[in-house]
């Protein structure tokens, strides 16, 4: 049995990089994690992913770069899984199920993308509701 990898974090370090290659799927032991997507060169966040949770995973299936970026939140230590281990385990498993399984992925993927998108609007949401509000005190 292969031994377990077991990498750490430091509070802001990045773990994951959007647009980059890998191979790797990671599971928090401790800590948090911010996952956030780059749209119209800016940063922002779709989420924060906490003990128990997994991030990463596409790329051990898809041969894409990564849809977002992890940043640890504080102290950060995760079990990491390689592409290659996974196939390993991922070979007892029937090819239908490999195919749902990369169904289900491409859907992530373009989940992460819509979100990240609606982040965007929010924003621009808030900062309209922010001036109306602003003007009104003002008057």
């Amino acid at each position: 049995m292969k031994t377990p990898v077991v990498e750490r974090f430091a509070d802001g370090q990045v773990i994951i990089t959007e647009g980059v290659m890998s191979t790797r799927a990671y599971i928090v032991i401790s800590g948090k994690v911010r996952i956030s997507k780059k749209v119209n060169k800016r940063n922002i966040s779709v989420g924060t992913l906490k003990e128990g949770d997994v991030f990463g995973e596409m790329g051990l299936f898809q041969d894409a770069p990564r849809s977002a970026t992890a940043t640890a939140i504080g102290d950060v230590t995760v079990g990491v899984i390689d592409k290659q281990r996974f196939k390993e385990l991922l070979a007892g498993c029937p090819e239908d199920m490999q195919a749902i399984i990369g169904s289900v992925l491409n859907r992530l993927r373009l989940t992460t993308e819509r979100l990240a998108l609606l982040g965007i609007q929010w924003e621009k949401a808030n900062k309209a509701l922010e001036s109306v509000s602003t003007k009104e005190k003002v008057g």
